[in-house]
């Protein structure tokens, strides 16, 4: 049995998916954060789809940062959770352009700071994910002891 990893990748993974999740909280803004809000046909009012979107943006980050504690604790699935990472920053990038888009005024505060700030997260997110992924496949297929790296 394998002790636990000194490798880089969980912690990048943690990192990434609480910054995720805190980056959208504190400096990706959207509609609601700026008192913009739907009204109902009875008066009342409810968030905008942005706020929707900030939020499932959010549960991702959290499967990310998952991800790297579950590949903390258990190095030997390492490879397979960089692909899941990659997937989940794929996920990043798709919520807010077409699973719950954001409004649709450009001029909205959603798509000038949380629209561009999901894409990036996501775009960084996925390319660790990836390049995590091939890396561990080199060492798998050198046979290289990944708690070495």
């Amino acid at each position: 049995m394998r002790t636990r990893s000194r490798d880089w990748r969980p912690l990048l993974f943690i990192v990434l998916g609480v910054g995720a999740v805190l980056a959208s909280h504190f400096f990706l803004h959207t509609c609601q954060d700026h008192g913009h809000m739907v009204e109902l046909a009875n008066g009342g009012f409810a968030p905008m789809r942005c706020h929707w979107s900030e939020r499932a943006f959010q549960g991702v980050g959290v499967l990310v940062a998952f991800a790297g504690l579950a590949m903390y604790f258990f190095p030997d699935a390492a490879r397979g959770l960089s692909l899941a990472a990659a997937g989940a920053g794929i996920l990043m990038i798709i919520i807010p352009m077409w699973l719950v888009p954001t409004c649709d005024m450009p001029g909205m505060v959603c798509n000038l700071s949380f629209k561009p700030g999901a894409y990036l997260t996501g775009g960084i997110t996925t390319l660790a994910g990836l390049i995590g992924t091939l890396q561990l496949r080199r060492l798998d297929a050198a046979g290289g002891e990944r708690s070495a790296v």
